[in-house]
């Protein structure tokens, strides 16, 4: 069946929001803004002088503003510093739900932990240290802000500027994604949603506890148990501390109160009487614990929270001073460009303690900073993680797809024969193949770690880091394809050499190449088709690159196989399309949420050939759900397509159906737009109501989309199957349509669907013999469907669709047998 394109809306609509500054354009069109630039050659090689010419004196700037920061840390006790700094972010952040709605204020808040702790690790304490005043405070504030104004953006343009001045032989599209790394790098924290922080951790390692046992003698249950409790104290202790004060305050007053009455309060001021009835009612530990979590660093001090053994304490803890490359001489000292401290060490050890105040840095570092202190076990234990590694790797997103394709057919680790380029047969592997109705998904797994080091600095460790997790799984899966297209069936083996399935090609009408990672580089991997300008080879077959955590996101939001499925035929079109640049692979799931057929969306706003679009919000909804779950872990997802409840209906019975098929006419379904799917619902909703008034009515769509659906309700009798066949063919014959679908639902007495049955009905289905019988029922259906266009006494105009639904202009159409 040839392929179904998405319906187009030809109609200009005027932005929300313009913007016209010289060269520069923007407009805004709901979450979608448009940007453009018109410079005149030579003014843009005059501006990019500029640039260039600027490039030293914002180095000077940016080190003369990290030498500021470094000497107040010096002088002030961190543990003052990270203190307030974790309660400013808290109080910032207490109403945020979503990632839309973080502004810069908020933004510095969390650089005011995670960079100043940096600082304190590399930078030596001087000895008479002090608390940190509200100059001081305010002062280190504004250095650490202005740091990051003068970073983004002004230093990464002015050094990229710089860059094509010194290197004229640089390559622009290398110069991007080089612009876009460092951006990541610092600015772009918090891999994996709160709410799977720990989930993730214990999937790869309970696995692993043998492994992480010979190096600090607990499993990894007990380890993940105890990095449980960080988060908690991190992410609820905030409400707890106040709970904590409230009941407290109720309690002693009341002890004081009863005192009081009793006589027996005592002589002094009222905060001694306090103090004594305290004391005498037994209120001293609920004191204790309530004021060292409100005012006091219990939230935050490692060895009152957890029992984690001393030995991992000091292995992820820098004491202040200790780190010594982050501030060692040479350039961007002490710049967010190089490797944080934090990224190795997220904790910090102070007077003998040791204490945690980001839980982002610590979840987002932890795994990778593990397996490296394991490695110096020794040899067999670093083969044996690796090897752990592997296997759970290779077999989380089996695990995964099975849950949102429940039932599929999954094979793991399968191996073929092939020759390549006329050379001996060899056998090869692939990490797995997933089946579910008319979809192949070819699957390879990568479990090895993105680069640690910073792209300013080693950028080609980048470059290798995407040939090795995006171009080797592009490579091993496109030869699988090749095999596969090689003949008509084809087996598959396992590792013992024994056929375990054979295969046709011509059974799959969607065939997606997956690359799965574990180290999250989502906003790399959401531009995967544009790797190849800067000389990643990804062969010729688009190539889906997702981390785990992404897909561990879609087993919370999908809940039925068949929405997945057509997610990922529009997921699929943003790989040919060069005007869909988008952030994240989230960003591809809140544009299809909201928009359908997203890439079509988005190509219609970009008009202009130099245009980029920004898709802001997308990820809204998707942030506030794991928000509510963070609250409540059993929160159900609310997040699906804007469809009328009789649509879902429908999508649901196909889901289970286990029909042959069943996607394609889902996809069909899913391909709607809003006005449609109300329509034929209303349709539906109405037939069945009168079902024992009078026979069925099939309703159609025309276009792109020909879909006719045809409801059935037992209150009728015999269905009318043969009937809604010859309408069907009726209207083929009436817009020459090559094939169009027919959707029977058959709905019980009580008006619930309980059953779907489709066919793909052709023009070969059409013999010689009806096609008489069949164009007296076109022509009458085509003159009923005019009548009934004219009868509103509305003159159609030349340029809207005709009213017998052909889905052409009424002027190339019925315009004369409407005159």
């Amino acid at each position: 069946m040839k392929k179904r394109k998405a319906p187009r809306n030809k109609r200009k609509v005027a932005p929300d929001d313009f913007f016209e500054h010289g060269p520069i354009s923007m407009a805004r069109f709901g979450n979608l803004t448009v940007g453009q630039s018109n410079w005149n050659p030579d003014e843009f090689k005059e501006y990019h002088k500029r640039l260039a010419e600027a490039y030293p004196k914002i180095v000077c700037e940016i080190d003369s503003l990290i030498e500021e920061a470094t000497v107040l840390i010096s002088a002030t006790k961190p543990l003052s510093l990270l203190h307030r700094a974790w309660w400013q972010r808290a109080a910032a952040y207490v109403e945020i739900n979503s990632e839309v709605e973080v502004q810069t204020e908020h933004t510095h808040t969390q650089r005011m932990i995670d960079y100043v702790q940096s600082l304190i690790a590399a930078a030596p304490p001087s000895q008479n240290q002090k608390d940190a005043d509200e100059e001081t405070w305010q002062r280190l504030s504004r250095v650490v802000s202005k740091i990051f104004e003068k970073l983004n953006p002004w230093f990464f343009i002015s050094e990229s500027a710089h860059r094509r001045v010194t290197l004229p032989e640089i390559n622009d599209a290398t110069e991007e994604f080089r612009f876009r790394a460092q951006i990541i790098w610092c600015n772009v924290s918090g891999a994996e949603y709160q709410a799977h922080n720990i989930l993730a951790l214990r999937e790869l390692l309970v696995p692993q506890s043998d492994n992480i046992k010979k190096a600090y003698g607990l499993n990894g249950e007990q380890l993940c148990d105890e990095l449980a409790k960080i988060w908690h104290s991190l992410t609820m202790g905030l409400g707890e501390a106040f709970e904590a004060m409230e009941v407290f305050r109720k309690e002693s007053l009341g002890a004081l109160e009863a005192d009081v009455q009793a006589g027996i309060a005592g002589e002094g001021t009222l905060a001694e009487q306090l103090d004594r009835a305290v004391v005498k009612h037994g209120l001293a530990e609920k004191r204790d614990l309530a004021l060292g979590k409100f005012l006091g660093l219990d939230l935050f001090d490692l060895q009152k929270i957890t029992d984690l053994p001393i030995e991992l304490l000091n292995d992820f803890a820098w004491s202040p001073g200790q780190e010594t490359d982050f501030l060692s001489p040479g350039n961007l000292k002490g710049w967010p460009l190089r490797i944080w401290p934090t990224f190795k060490r997220p904790f910090l050890k102070v007077g003998g303690r040791y204490y945690c105040f980001d839980q982002t840095v610590l979840f987002d570092h932890f795994f990778r900073q593990l397996e490296k202190r394991v490695y110096q076990v020794d040899e067999a234990t670093k083969q044996a993680w690796i090897a752990t590694r592997k296997d759970v790797t290779e077999r989380l997103p089996f695990e995964y797809f099975a849950k949102i394709l429940p039932h599929a057919t999954l094979l793991q680790e399968i191996y073929y024969p092939l020759a390549e380029n006329g050379g001996k047969t060899r056998t090869y592997e692939t990490d797995g193949i997933i089946i579910y109705d008319d979809h192949l998904f070819v699957i390879e797994v990568k479990s090895g770690a993105f680069t640690y080091t910073d792209p300013t600095t080693d950028f080609n460790a980048h470059l290798r880091s995407l040939e090795g997790l995006l171009a080797d799984p592009a490579k091993q899966g496109g030869r699988f394809l090749k095999y596969l297209r090689g003949s008509e069936e084809v087996p598959i083996f396992d590792k013992q050499g024994k056929e375990v399935l054979r295969i046709r090609k011509d059974d799959y009408r969607q065939v997606t190449l997956c690359a799965v990672t574990l180290d999250q580089f989502t906003e790399i991997a959401a531009q995967s088709q544009r790797v190849t300008e800067i000389g990643i080879a990804l062969g010729t077959e688009p190539l889906w690159a997702i981390s785990l955590g992404d897909l561990r996101v879609y087993t919370d939001i999908f809940s039925n196989p068949m929405e997945f499925l057509h997610f990922i035929e529009q997921r699929k079109e943003a790989f040919a399309s060069s005007k869909v640049e988008l952030d994240d692979e989230l960003d591809h799931l809140g544009l299809y949420l909201k928009h359908n057929h997203y890439v079509k969306h988005l190509e219609e706003a970009a008009r202009g050939p130099k245009a980029r679009i920004q898709a802001l919000g997308y990820r809204q909804k998707i942030d506030e759900f794991y928000s509510a779950r963070l609250r409540d872990p059993s929160t159900i997802s609310p997040l699906r397509q804007e469809m009328p409840a009789r649509m879902a209906e429908v999508l649901d019975v196909l889901a289970v159906s286990g029909k042959p098929g069943r996607s394609e006419i889902a996809a069909y379904i899913l391909d709607l737009d809003g006005s449609c799917r109300t329509d034929i619902v209303s349709h539906i909703q109405r037939e069945v109501e009168r079902a024992s008034d009078s026979r069925p009515r099939p309703s159609s769509t025309h276009g792109n989309v020909r879909l006719t659906v045809a409801p059935w309700s037992e209150r009728w009798g015999a269905p009318l199957s043969q009937e809604m066949l010859e309408h069907v063919k009726s209207i083929m014959l009436l817009h020459g349509e090559i094939d169009r679908y027919l959707l029977e639902l058959k709905f019980d007495a009580d008006g619930r669907l309980n059953a779907a049955d489709w066919r793909l009905v052709r023009q070969s289905d059409i013999s010689v013999l009806e096609r008489p019988k069949l164009a007296e029922m076109a022509e009458s259906l085509r003159e009923r469907r005019l009548n009934k266009g004219m009868a509103t006494g509305k003159r159609v105009g030349r340029n809207e669709q005709c009213p017998c639904g052909s889905g052409k202009k009424f002027k190339k159409c019925c315009i004369e047998r409407g005159a």
